[in-house]
């Protein structure tokens, strides 16, 4: 990214006035890309270097290198600041090529802000309540939330900071009026101090390696009335599948845009006589709209009825790379090259419930019900036609302005919201007439 005036702040001005304005903006915003981008130099050290270099004195520098968390804008580079750890937890990630990786994501603030940050390193052994200063960080927006990401030319250290030091942060407690109570629905990604009540609905034990060390983890899915989640557990609180539990001071974090319910061992985890719905009837998902899927960012376990306003582009016969799995274009894959695809099928819709539009993926077995035609059927009928289309032709017979009912999982990103269906079957139960209203009130709208 070329650096530019904002992206250093006051330091342009700063270094241009311990120089007595002899060095033009341009030539030290350049000079301040050079180290702190190019040869990964922090902040401080890179101002110094650029006022000594130029024959100043750097003891003439007067603007702070740390910048508030309030003041951290998205898509910043080189951003320095000074910091009270909340919390730790590492994260299994899987890399474009295979490669497992853990990484480090958790909250932190410095009084004016809290914000979330991820460590992409391997090794991170700050504990919670540590005070740390960073350099050369950068930051990232996501649904209006501000994001802080630490790489491999950032710079971090724990400091001793009295103020910062003196913050307090969410430990375990058993007051209800220190925590944030809400159901499944409610829940927001950044969300720290949680309290709810749920049923545990699956629950699974994962070895994974943080540090060269083995850990266990226990994750799956709990739900509530309104709506259902997933979880991940990194201590042993002994969560059993259909059972109900009060749980005290989690996080949540994001797991493919959607909610994910962090428990530690600073989270307090009891049975509970509550009343909720029968394992069997959570099971079952739970009804959204589009409208508070959007809201909510997405859900683990959804059901949404609407109509299939149109088949999209990439939809059909379509063949894959045998390395990576990615869709071949013309026969090329972007990464591999050209490659003998494997042959597979898809549909992707765009689908309405009257409250909103989201994007709707169906996959092979599902595409393969709804032709009523199995994989082979569908290359014989390919090579007997001369064109894909054919297959684009009978969805649309199939599909296009039809109601469908969906159950599956939906996350939002950049291209909007996206629901991936585990199962599709006719919405025999839909009110067409009020959502023909609905969709006609929205087009007057």
């Amino acid at each position: 990214m070329q650096a530019n005036e904002t992206d250093f702040g006051p330091h342009v001005k700063d270094i241009a006035t311990a120089l007595e304005d002899k060095l033009d903006h341009a030539t030290i915003i350049e000079e301040l890309r050079q180290y702190v981008e190019n040869y990964g130099i922090d902040l401080p050290t890179a101002k110094e270097a650029i006022v000594r270099k130029h024959y100043g004195d750097p003891g003439a520098l007067q603007a702070s290198p740390h910048k508030q968390l309030a003041d951290i804008a998205p898509d910043e580079q080189a951003v320095s600041f000074r910091a009270k750890v909340i919390s730790v937890f590492p994260k299994e990630i899987t890399l474009k090529d295979g490669e497992q990786r853990t990484i480090f994501e958790g909250n932190l603030t410095d009084g004016s802000a809290t914000l979330r940050y991820t460590v992409w390193r391997e090794e991170f052994t700050v504990k919670p309540g540590a005070v740390i200063e960073v350099a050369n960080a950068y930051s990232k927006g996501w649904n209006d939330r501000v994001d802080l990401n630490l790489g491999d030319r950032c710079r971090l250290r724990e400091v001793e900071d009295a103020t910062l030091d003196a913050l307090e942060i969410p430990t375990a407690r058993t007051n209800e009026g220190d925590t944030t109570a809400s159901d499944v629905a409610g829940l927001r990604s950044g969300m720290g101090s949680v309290s709810l009540t749920v049923r545990i609905l699956d629950v699974e034990e994962r070895e994974v390696t943080v540090r060269d060390e083995s850990k266990t983890l226990w994750s799956g899915t709990l739900a509530d009335a309104s709506g259902s989640c997933r979880f991940t557990a990194w201590h042993d609180h002994n969560l059993q599948a259909g059972e109900v539990y009060s749980i005290d001071n989690t996080y949540v974090r994001d797991w493919r845009g959607i909610p994910e319910l962090q428990i530690n061992e600073n989270s307090a985890v009891a049975r509970s006589d509550a009343e909720l719905p029968a394992l069997n009837e959570l099971e079952g998902g739970t009804h959204y709209t589009v409208e508070t899927l959007d809201e909510r960012g997405g859900a683990s376990d959804a059901v949404l009825e609407g109509h299939v306003l149109a088949i999209r582009e990439g939809s059909g016969l379509i063949f894959r790379c045998p390395e990576c799995n990615r869709v071949l274009r013309s026969g090329q894959c972007m990464v591999h090259g050209k490659q003998q695809g494997t042959p597979d099928l898809r549909t992707k819709l765009l689908f309405d419930d009257g409250t909103g539009a989201l994007q709707l993926f169906l996959n092979r077995e599902l595409t393969e019900q709804v032709l009523g035609r199995d994989m082979e059927s569908c290359l014989e009928l390919v090579r007997e036609s001369y064109t894909p289309e054919t297959i684009i032709d009978d969805l649309e017979q199939a599909l296009l302005l039809k109601p469908l009912k969906v159950e599956g999982f939906t996350r939002s990103d950049d291209y909007g919201l996206m629901f991936f269906a585990r199962k599709c079957e006719p919405a025999h139960s839909l009110d067409v007439p009020s959502v023909a209203r609905q969709f006609l009130a929205a087009l007057e709208a």
